[in-house]
């Protein structure tokens, strides 16, 4: 396993964690940071600081340095957790109001959105089917495109009914955006991608090995995301409702067990 990219790759990797534990311990315990903002927003922003403090940078490191190590179960985890953050400082970036941490929100996408990009110049040049020893791949294939109409449903049910009453969909009333962020970057962008990645895993091309895993990674991390936007609104008291809690917990470990059985037929 030969990634050439390395130094460039530590580099931006050091330089991302600490745009992001910057910006994760502003946004979560500094309220002022979301103070523009609606007070669910704020809330669901201090969760996923929260998140990213305590398992995205974390994990960042602990994946490049293992990758280094040649570790190709850490390879593939430290990709899933550069498309994570790529995805989540777009939304930093377009769907929180200007505050002072505006210019960190642009480097720490710039920084993943680089990073990510030279990581898979490298790992498009491996091999990484061979990596595999009979992997689950319609199990694999079955799941993601699973989770993805779950989550073409819930922007489809707030988008369509909008669309033919021209009116606004709340998401994006409620918050005082132009347009709400995830909805542009899951229908135009990862809905699509995890779909394209499900159908080349099962046809075992080596870009669907890499795009599923990565996929994989990318899911678990987003529903915890998710789940610690809920209990912050909870705990906030501005929801009540632990159901959708519960529905991101019930994603995250049922990601985690087909992520399992996934990286287990790795040969290492």
């Amino acid at each position: 396993m030969e990634f050439k990219n390395l130094r460039v790759l530590r580099i931006l990797t050091i330089l991302l964690a600490v745009t992001l534990t910057v910006v994760s311990v502003t946004g979560a315990f500094l309220p002022s940071t979301y103070e523009r903002d609606a007070a669910s927003m704020a809330a669901q922003g201090a969760g996923q600081d929260l998140v990213n403090l305590f398992l995205v940078m974390p994990l960042l490191l602990i994946s490049y340095y293992s990758l280094t190590r040649n570790s190709k179960v850490a390879a593939l985890i430290y990709g899933g957790t550069l498309f994570y953050i790529v995805y989540s400082f777009i939304i930093y970036a377009f769907g929180v109001h200007f505050n002072r941490l505006f210019l960190l929100y642009c480097a720490t996408l710039g920084l993943s959105l680089y990073a990510f990009i030279l990581y898979m110049m490298d790992i498009r040049q491996i091999d990484v089917s061979s990596w595999f020893e009979k992997a689950p791949v319609k199990l694999v294939s079955a799941y993601i495109i699973f989770v993805a109409v779950i989550f073409y449903a819930l922007w489809l049910k707030a988008v369509v009914p909008a669309i033919i009453e021209n009116t606004v969909p709340h998401e994006v009333s409620a918050y005082g955006l132009l347009v709400n962020p995830v909805h542009v970057i899951d229908l135009a962008f990862a809905l699509p991608g995890l779909i394209i990645g499900a159908l080349l895993i099962r046809n075992k091309l080596n870009l669907g090995y890499i795009i599923a895993s990565l996929a994989m990674v990318f899911m678990i991390i987003l529903t915890i995301a998710l789940a610690g936007m809920v209990i912050v609104l909870l705990v906030r008291e501005i929801s009540e409702d632990f159901t959708v809690a519960l529905v991101f917990g019930v994603l995250t470990l049922a990601s985690i067990l087909v992520t399992i059985l996934l990286f287990r037929k790795i040969k290492q």
